[in-house]
């Protein structure tokens, strides 16, 4: 059986996987392998450990609401440990909270093109559940979610395809009624855009969209949720991911979310309780 990390060990792997978290963020070009290489020079561990236990940091990050390396998809069997030095690194690092905020709130800069064919849906047993014991500190995943030009933008691409997929199909004048009801009706209506089967049955589409990868969680209103489940034949969420790489893409979870989405509500209205 193998030896515990220490916190030597731990603390040497959370600094080579913030390293290329800053790369990453910044579009700077990095070899994961060469990173890996040059800290198994400092550890007794296989190429194996060390990439799983870059899968772990990944986990972590997102239990605290923040953003993973694409490519290490979060294993979510973590030492107490690793949490610790994850934490500590991640709220101490002011340069990164300041990268991974201005990401968050800024602009789309470019788009990657067009949205293809629908993606798997992620595998949600690798996803980790985001704990409120966790300290958060900046919830990066919300604040970009309230970032309207990366939802509109997402929205526009559903459109276009929504359009395409219609005029190729044989139905121009379905692809000619789709309509993007946010911009013109206003938001509120549970839904973003209002588009077509090739039957001529309605289909509410809600567009979640995110800069960052496929297993970045999406947040819902009630209202949405309301919707779904009392349209669930004419519903789906459309999560568009990578907005601004070439693995930009989508994948849709069609029928009620109270089905097809692991709901954890994480935020209450509240009022004084009558005595």
């Amino acid at each position: 059986m193998a030896e515990a990390w220490t916190r030597e060990e731990v603390s040497l792997t959370v600094d080579a996987y913030l390293s290329m978290l800053r790369h990453e963020l910044d579009g700077r070009a990095y070899s994961k392998a060469e990173h890996r290489r040059e800290l198994k020079r400092h550890l007794t561990r296989s190429d194996g450990s060390i990439e799983y236990k870059f899968q772990n940091i990944s986990a972590v990050l997102m239990e605290m609401g923040g953003v993973p390396i694409p490519g290490y998809k979060p294993a979510v069997n973590v030492q107490n440990l690793l949490r610790e030095v994850v934490a500590e690194r991640y709220e101490t690092d002011a340069e990164l909270a300041a990268r991974l905020l201005l990401l968050a709130e800024a602009p789309v800069s470019r788009v990657a093109g067009a949205l293809g064919p629908a993606s798997p849906v992620p595998d949600v047993t690798r996803m980790p559940r985001r704990s409120n014991r966790v300290a958060k500190h900046v919830d990066y995943q919300a604040i970009e979610a309230r970032n309207r030009a990366v939802g509109l933008l997402g929205e526009q691409l559903v459109v276009q395809r929504e359009k395409r997929r219609l005029f190729q199909a044989g139905h121009p004048e379905l692809a000619d009624r789709v309509r993007h009801v946010a911009v013109e009706d206003g938001d509120g209506l549970g839904y973003d855009v209002l588009s077509w089967t090739i039957s001529g049955t309605e289909r509410f589409l809600e567009v979640k969209t995110t800069r960052f990868t496929e297993l970045q969680p999406f947040l819902v209103s009630r209202n949405e949720v309301d919707l779904s489940a009392e349209e669930p034949e004419r519903f789906s969420l459309m999560r568009v991911f990578s907005l601004e790489k070439p693995t930009l893409g989508f994948y849709e979870l069609p029928g009620s979310l109270k089905k097809t989405a692991e709901l954890r509500s994480e935020l209450y209205s509240g009022v004084p309780r009558a005595s």
